[in-house]
């Protein structure tokens, strides 16, 4: 799903790269990891209303289906903590290593939703 401001993001992205603010691959990979975060969290709140409404039916079949939702969720919470992590490493050691972020063992970008 596309957000509103998400082009205007790309662009804004874009524009900094080339008005001096870093290496433009850098800032690639940075928007492209958050996109991916944001992929998780909309399906967390996909989620969060599916076992909203299968609780609120109150029909067996319905709540028994929420523990795998539930389980799902959870492992979309850890995903996104560590996707946060390794956007901080990353972040970190482009403006502290004069790097891109794609050495020192980190590899952006490699986790999929």
């Amino acid at each position: 799903m596309k957000r509103n401001g998400e082009t205007k993001r790309r662009r804004n992205v874009a524009e900094e790269a080339e008005q001096g603010g870093g290496d433009p691959a850098m800032w690639e990979d940075l928007d492209r990891n958050f996109r991916q975060v944001q992929s998780v969290l909309d399906r967390n709140r996909s989620l969060i209303q599916q076992v909203n409404d299968n609780h609120q039916s109150r029909m067996a079949d319905n709540m028994s289906k929420n523990v795998a939702l539930i389980q799902e969720l959870n492992g979309n919470i850890s995903k996104v903590a560590s996707m946060y992590s390794d956007l901080n490493t990353n972040f970190s050691s482009a403006f502290h290593g004069g790097k891109n972020g794609r050495d020192g063992g980190g590899t952006t970008g490699t986790r999929a939703n």
